[in-house]
Parts: C-alpha cells; structure tokens; sequence
C-alpha cells in the first residue's frame, strides 16, 4: 500500500506568506498611487492660486491704469478751463480793449477774431472726442454764427468810427467776443480727457 501524499506542513506557511507578501505589494502600489494622485492635485491647486494671483494682480494694475488716465483727464479739463480764462482775461487785458484809438482798437480786435477763429477750427478736428457729438456740434454751430456776427460788427465798427455809434458797436463787438470764448470754453469741456 502506498502512503497516501500529505501535503507538507510547511507549505501552508509560504502560501500564507505569499498572499501576505502579494498583499503588501498591492497595498504599496496602492500608497503610491494615492501619494502620486494627491500630489497632481496639490500642484493643481498650487497652478490655480498662481493664476488667480496673476488675475488679482492684473485687477489691481488696471485699476491704477484706469485711476491714473482719470486724473490725467481731470487734470487736463482743469488746465483747458483755465487756458479759456485766461485767454478770456486776456482780450479784456490788452491795450487794443482799453484803447480809445480805433485803429489800435480794431487792429487788436481783428486779432482776436482771427486767435478764436483759429481755436473754433481746432475744436471741429476734435468733434470724435466730445462726449455728446450732436450737442458738441450745435455748440460748433454756435460759435461759427458768433464768428460771422463779430466779423460784421468789426466791419461796423470801421464804418462807424468818430460817430456816436462807435461806442455802441464796440460794446457790442465785446459782448459777441465774450459769449464766443464762452462757448469755446463750454465746447472744450465737452472734449474727452
């Protein structure tokens, strides 16, 4: 009679360790891939705050671009208001106003006519720079009446020079001086930055 084969008692122990050791494998390659899944989304957060910082900070730099042209435009509204105050004081400053020789008189005034002249063609190069084009116009308009208005009262004042009527035309002439740098002070605030 034959022995019947009995399975070795050691043999039982290296399967145990070879599941126990194929176990350990797949729990390894399990830590690794949760370490490695982890990390992607680690970075992936990092990228995220990187460019929600660029994002804020190209927010801030606009900002400051956007405060900066602000100021830049107020500053220049100022100085055009000034400038057409000046320009203003100066007619009523000059020796042709205050002079009672006619012809100094007129010399300065045609001056004057062709100086406003001059800035009412500058406005109109500017017309896609007003905020409110119609009314930019009509007030382009305006001052090109006024011009035409103290051209005829110029000419009346040559007419009438040593008459009674000089003085009327001459105060006249002054107020239609008065209202057209007026009204170019008015266009120029009308002007864009």
């Amino acid at each position: 009679m034959r022995a019947i084969a009995t399975p070795h008692p050691f043999l039982f122990v290296r399967i145990a360790n070879g599941k126990e050791e194929s176990m350990r494998t797949i729990t390894r390659a399990t830590v690794v891939i949760v370490v490695l899944l982890t990390i992607a989304a680690l970075s992936a957060v990092a990228q995220e705050s990187t460019g929600e910082q660029i994002k804020h900070g190209a927010q801030k730099a606009g900002e400051k671009v956007k405060e900066a042209a602000k100021t830049v435009g107020e500053k220049t509204k100022e100085a055009a208001e000034t400038v057409a105050e000046k320009t203003k004081e100066l007619w009523r400053d000059t020796k042709a106003y205050a002079s009672s020789d006619t012809k100094a008189y007129r010399k300065g005034a045609r001056q004057k006519l062709n100086d406003l002249k001059s800035e009412i063609t500058e406005l109109k190069g500017r017309k896609s720079e007003a905020a409110d084009p119609q009314a930019f116009e009509s007030q382009l308009d305006t001052l090109s009446q006024q011009r035409a208005t103290a051209e005829n009262q110029l000419a009346k004042l040559k007419k009438t020079a040593g008459t009674q009527d000089y003085a009327e035309a001459r105060k006249q002439f002054d107020k239609t001086i008065g209202e057209m740098e007026d009204g170019i002070a008015q266009a120029r605030k009308q002007l864009r930055g």
